[in-house]
């Protein structure tokens, strides 16, 4: 039997902003942590130590991970209203 497709909600254009707004922000913490762990002291020059450039690139990248999940679960058709109203 073929199951009845789920009409998509109408979303407005500004739902739409605020879920991209949030892939861009996930994208953006996440290239900061890498950024934070792989550039040269050279680069970065504001004389943090490399244990602390680690811990605060991995907290960056463990909080862009966390960001995506959330907007991820926002995203899903259960929780697509979240935005909209």
């Amino acid at each position: 039997m073929l199951r009845p497709q789920k009409e998509k909600p109408n979303t407005t254009s500004f739902a739409k902003f605020v879920r991209i707004f949030t892939l861009l922000m996930t994208l953006l913490y996440m290239l900061a942590g890498l950024f934070i762990i792989f550039a040269d002291e050279q680069m970065m020059n504001i004389g943090m130590a490399q244990n602390t450039r680690y811990m605060l690139g991995g907290i960056l990248i463990l909080y862009s991970l966390v960001r995506f999940v959330r907007a991820y679960k926002a995203n899903t058709d259960k929780d697509r209203n979240r935005y909209e109203e």
